[in-house]
């Protein structure tokens, strides 16, 4: 009878721990072996635990339950002592632990739109580049009268064009003196050209007459020959179309007076500066520009020695001086000194000083 209960309560636990565990075996299908294999299984009552039936043979259990079952048996001790339970204990479900907040990940940062340069606005028009206006330099008038290159630029009346040299073979010099500043040399200069019978030409400016009248009835007097050096001795490539017709009018209003004839068509460019416009002005006033073809230098750089001056002019070949226009100054007191001996080495080669009418055969 103790067997019995024992195996009651076993069967119980049984059921209690297959049910637990979801074993889908029926309950009322399950049975406790008998230690031995192919035992007899024995049905028993639930109710007070006491069996009720005759025991009879039952099929042998599947070989897995039957194994499952003894290794429980096996394992787990039956408690002697506890009382059968009217009902399955309910287990008690286990609370899980809470789970540790996992801080959740930081959203992938989506990459950032990447700011497209700024396009810059193209003008509509391109704007036409603005024209900085160049000042012109202004033209430093030198104080004394520097070689230059003859114009090159065709004067409106090709009978007006510029001499640079007059007509050779003919085995004649022209010595033209200007008279823009000083006079200094002027006295020995008229005194040697009357001694020798010679007549050259001078280059008067307006100012110049002015403050030296005597001087201008002296060369009138003399036979020379007069041209129209401007007023003001005045860079003409600076001047206005208006201002170059002024300093010529004036200038030969004034010498007229003494002459008793117009100066042109003779009159040299101060410094002999001139251009294509400045020439232009000049022919339509009637006038030629005479420009020279070796300058002595008495009035540019250092003051020169007398001895300076003569070789320059003397110390050319006779092919060189023939038809040569020299250039000499008033104001140079080296000039006066040297323009006697100029004049004797000349003659004496058998040489012409003759004025530029006479040399271009005006």
């Amino acid at each position: 009878m103790k067997k019995l209960h024992l195996l009651s309560l076993f069967s119980l636990l049984l059921c209690t721990i297959l049910a637990a565990c979801g074993d889908p075996t029926p309950v009322s299908s399950v049975a406790s072996a008998s230690p031995g294999a192919g035992s007899n299984i024995v049905p028993v009552n639930s109710v007070a635990g006491e069996a009720t039936s005759t025991v009879t043979t039952s099929p042998t259990l599947a070989p897995t339950s039957t194994a499952a079952i003894a290794a429980l048996a096996t394992s787990t001790p039956l408690p002697t002592s506890t009382p059968l339970p009217t009902s399955p204990p309910v287990p008690t479900p286990t609370e899980a632990p809470a789970p540790t907040a996992t801080a959740e990940p930081s959203p992938t940062p989506q990459p950032t739109a990447t700011t497209a340069p700024t396009a810059t606005a193209e003008p509509t028009a391109k704007p036409a580049p603005t024209k900085t206006a160049v000042p012109k330099p202004a033209t430093v008038a030198p104080t004394k009268a520097p070689t230059r290159v003859p114009a090159t630029a065709a004067p409106a009346n090709p009978a007006l064009k510029e001499i640079v040299r007059g007509k050779t073979g003919q085995k004649q010099v022209a010595i033209t003196l200007d008279a823009g500043g000083d006079a200094v040399a002027f006295p020995k200069m008229i005194a040697a050209l009357n001694k020798y019978g010679i007549k050259v030409t001078f280059f008067l400016t307006g100012t110049w007459a002015q403050q030296n009248p005597t001087f201008v009835s002296q060369i009138v007097a003399s036979g020379m020959e007069i041209g129209n050096h401007s007023w003001s001795h005045t860079d003409f490539t600076t001047l206005s179309d208006e201002e170059i017709k002024d300093e010529l009018n004036r200038t030969d209003a004034l010498l007229s007076k003494y002459t008793g004839e117009s100066t042109r068509p003779l009159m040299r460019f101060p410094y002999g500066a001139r251009n294509a416009r400045a020439t232009s002005v000049v022919n339509s006033l009637g006038y030629r520009s005479i420009y020279w073809t070796i300058d002595s230098l008495d009035s540019v750089g250092n003051p020169k020695t007398a001895q300076f001056l003569v070789d320059r002019v003397t110390k050319q070949t006779d092919a060189q001086l023939d038809g040569e226009i020299v250039l000499m100054h008033l104001g140079n007191a080296t000039s006066g000194d040297a323009l006697p001996l100029i004049l004797q080495n000349l003659t004496s080669r058998g040489f012409k000083v003759v004025t530029i009418s006479k040399l271009i055969g005006s």
